[in-house]
């Protein structure tokens, strides 16, 4: 037997035959490790694209929440969110349902709040090669409403950038006013106590300031002010509800709650609110044929001993003076559309004792307005009037409202559109209102609601005052411990969140 015969395999073979075995076994494991691979990249792709679908969808049932909020109605609120998806998010082959109010889960069924499902063919690269076999359908859902999220407004300052205001040093019949500087916020409050608010105080001016933290707010590092707190003494204090300014405040310290023990309510660069009265009608007998009159009386001043009476009755006057006597104001809306020749004032309540019960006194700076007609009021809506020239306006009306015995309270007809408001200003005009509260002995009531959408409004005294404002900017001049009590509150703060 020849040994050198038989011969073992080569390295070069045995390398081989491993070699071969490898590419056997890729040959069978690739199916799978490609399947792997597909699964990896396509299911990254999808859960991306699911994310991008969700975040369409949050989109969407916000933006049309906001609608709702708005007054726009179901039907651009559906074609907010279509857009939102299909415009705004480059989802153009997504379907869209939106269901106002929606139809599932904890909400289903509640008024203000929107439901929102996106659904698409996922985008995939494998499952493309192959047919789209595997492609599987995305959706996503959404849900937001708006709800309130503060108390009742008392205060609400409605200008967001106010011209600079200041008032004449001296104002006949008002012993009891000091004399001011410009105004350095949108709500100032000035004097030597606290002011505690029952119900939510809410500006919408951008000027600057801090907020809550003590971090910049608004468009600057004022003065002026959002809202401002300048106090005479250290202790002086806006105690509110809740406080929320579009802009910042002068000192975070110088505000809290209305309630002790409560944190502080104090939130700024916080979004503007609407204007709770925008929608009310001027006075005219078409507006309220039970309240409004076209009666003319022209220009009446009321000067008499102490025992004798005069009785007014609603219509149209050129301007109206109380400076001692008994004088009752029959129920009824009163209009004032010019000024005393020797005060410029409109309206004057200085002294006296004054019965005004279920009145409105509407004050304008048309002198030709008729209650038959109503203009040109009735087009001022919610644009803003072009500036003022003066810096230094004249008050439309001064009232005493603590004056012994007298009694000043809103309308209150029954479907009446100016029901609750006892002090309407033209909304174009700028000129202040005073209301003076002084603590006499038997002193009166005054109970109702203020609206001067671009005017200014101030409460000047002590005590209690039972009103709520809505005006461009208001001042507070505390003399002592005053407090704001409305009647009734204006509409709290609508926020739309994103709940399910």
């Amino acid at each position: 037997m020849n040994t050198h015969s038989l011969r073992l395999p080569t390295k070069r073979f045995r390398r081989g035959r491993r070699t071969a075995k490898v590419l056997v076994a890729v040959m069978i494991t690739l199916p799978a490790l490609l399947g792997m691979l597909a699964i990896v990249i396509d299911g990254n792709g999808l859960m991306g694209q699911a994310e991008d679908m969700q975040q369409a969808a949050d989109a969407a049932a916000s933006a049309a929440a906001m609608d709702l909020l708005q007054g726009n109605g179901s039907s651009v609120a559906t074609a907010t969110a279509t857009k939102y998806v299909t415009n705004y998010n480059t989802s153009s082959n997504a379907t869209v349902t939106v269901q106002i109010p929606p139809q599932d889960g904890a909400y289903a069924g509640a008024a203000g709040y929107v439901e929102v499902v996106v659904s698409e063919r996922g985008q995939t690269f494998f499952a493309a090669a192959a047919g789209n076999l595997i492609t599987p359908q995305l959706s996503s859902r959404a849900v937001a409403g708006y709800a309130p999220t503060t108390a009742g407004a008392a205060l609400v300052a409605l200008d967001p950038s106010p011209a600079a205001l200041s008032l004449p040093m001296t104002i006949t019949g008002v012993p009891t006013l000091p004399s001011l500087p410009a105004l350095i916020g949108g709500i100032e409050v000035l004097g030597i106590g606290n002011l505690q608010v029952q119900g939510a105080v809410l500006a919408n001016t951008t000027w600057g300031g801090v907020d809550q933290n003590g971090d910049p707010a608004g468009t600057g590092p004022g003065p002026p002010y959002g809202i401002s707190c300048t106090p005479l003494i250290s202790i002086t204090k806006l105690l509110a509800t809740d406080i929320r300014v579009a802009g910042g405040v002068d000192n975070q310290a110088n505000y809290g709650s209305v309630t002790q023990g409560k944190p502080n309510p104090l939130r700024a660069n916080a979004l503007p609110v609407p204007d709770p009265w925008i929608n009310m009608p001027v006075p005219t007998t078409s507006a309220d044929p039970v309240n409004v009159s076209d009666n003319y009386y022209g220009g009446v001043a009321v000067v008499l001993l102490p025992i004798q009476q005069q009785t007014l009755n609603p219509g149209v006057y050129d301007w109206i003076e109380i400076v001692s006597g008994q004088v009752t104001f029959n129920p009824g809306v009163y209009i004032v559309r010019s000024v005393n020749p020797l005060t410029n004032i409109a309206l004057a309540v200085l002294g006296g004792q004054v019965t005004a019960t279920g009145t409105m006194f509407y004050i304008t700076d048309s002198t030709g307005y008729t209650a038959d007609q109503g203009s040109p009021d009735n087009s001022d809506g919610g644009s803003q009037p072009p500036a003022s020239t003066a810096t230094t306006l004249t008050p439309s009306t001064v009232i005493n409202i603590g004056l012994p015995g007298s009694t000043f309270s809103a309308i209150s007809t029954p479907g009446s559109p100016f029901a609750g408001m006892l002090l309407f200003q033209r909304r174009f005009d700028r000129r202040p209102i005073i209301i003076v509260q002084e603590q006499l002995l038997l002193g009166g009531t005054f109970a109702g609601a203020i609206y001067a959408k671009w005017g200014h409004v101030m409460l000047v005294g002590e005590g209690t005052f039972n009103v709520s404002v809505a005006s461009g900017t208001m001042r507070i001049v505390e003399l002592l411990q005053c407090t704001i009590a409305p009647p009734s509150l204006l509409p709290p703060v609508q926020e739309v969140s994103l709940v399910e």
